[in-house]
């Protein structure tokens, strides 16, 4: 019954608005968004929604989002690195449990981090042909579920990317009064107050951040993990970007998600590196231009594979 509801979808709000409208930087030498909306496919018939652009022969990028935002987040890097015929990588992008507009709410005991890493990777496994040789690009939540799934699916990526989101805090602490009423709107069914926090943090796309989407903030439901992992492992290349600001101005302890100890662990990695970018939590947005190079430049310094790692989960 599910997924007979999502496939008789017939748009996508992900796709023909959020792309363009949140997401795309329009001072970022980037095509015409328009152009690259049009070539990605929307697909929600899979465990979780994906969109993907690019040649199935081409190395992936595989994207996981975070709160408040969805798959469509990472538009410029789908530009960049994925549209057009001599595109290097084909791009996927998934969107966890109610972070799609268009799809019916999640039941409770679905809202869990273990939850969501299985579905990504069943999401992975169900696309055909089946990615290969892959580049995983984490944010936020997404980078805290991207180090666990690094643990728990090491044949899922060769390399990783992460953007702003580390391990530990810096000085007394990160500032979390966000995440006391992003959990307060998840259980009172107040977006309201979900998208006041979002607005405080200058989000892409304030009207995302419903109190679904809260789900996260509330850890007696959300916190299930088989196995929680501090780090992700030490074995894989692993480039860090992180945003020198907040609201405009320059960034304090208590909006850092990462210690010193975190950056050296990012350089003990293979070919591991931390960018410091000129831009906030959702630089590779607003600093796409400079991200995409720092990206493009790491990956390119990489040794080369030797081979087409098929995933199988």
């Amino acid at each position: 019954m599910f997924l007979s509801l999502l496939s008789a979808l017939p748009a996508d709000t992900l796709l023909d608005d959020h792309f363009c409208t949140y997401y795309y930087p329009a001072d970022q030498g980037l095509p015409l968004c328009e152009h690259v909306r049009d070539a990605v496919i929307s697909n929600t018939t899979r465990t979780l929604p994906t969109l993907e652009l690019g040649d199935p022969d081409k190395p992936a990028m595989l994207f996981v989002h975070g709160w408040p935002d969805s798959g469509a987040e990472f538009a410029a890097q789908f530009a960049h690195f994925c549209y057009g015929p001599d595109a290097p990588y084909r791009c996927l992008a998934v969107t966890w449990q109610n972070y799609h507009p268009d799809l019916p709410a999640w039941p409770v005991a679905d809202l869990n981090f273990q939850a969501t890493c299985e579905m990504i990777a069943t999401t992975v496994s169900e696309v055909d042909p089946p990615l290969f040789d892959t580049t995983f690009v984490i944010h936020d939540w997404g980078s805290f579920l991207g180090y666990q799934m690094m643990h728990m699916y090491p044949d899922l990526m060769q390399r990783t990317i992460s953007f702003d989101i580390g391990v530990g805090e810096q000085g007394e602490g990160v500032n979390t009064t966000y995440q006391v009423t992003a959990s307060t709107a998840f259980l009172t069914q107040n977006s309201g107050l979900s998208q006041a926090a979002a607005a405080y943090w200058w989000a892409p796309c304030v009207e995302c951040a419903t109190w679904q989407a809260s789900w996260p903030y509330v850890y007696n439901i959300s916190w299930v993990l088989e196995s929680y992992r501090f780090y992700p492992p030490r074995d894989k290349p692993l480039l860090f970007i992180w945003g020198n600001e907040t609201r405009g101005e320059p960034r304090e302890s208590d909006s850092i998600f990462f210690n010193e100890e975190w950056l050296d662990f990012v350089e003990s990695t293979p070919g591991g590196a931390v960018v410091e970018a000129p831009s906030d939590h959702w630089t590779f947005i607003h600093q796409a231009r400079f991200v995409n190079a720092a990206m493009e430049g790491w990956l390119d310094g990489l040794p080369a594979e030797d081979d087409r790692r098929v995933v199988s989960c």
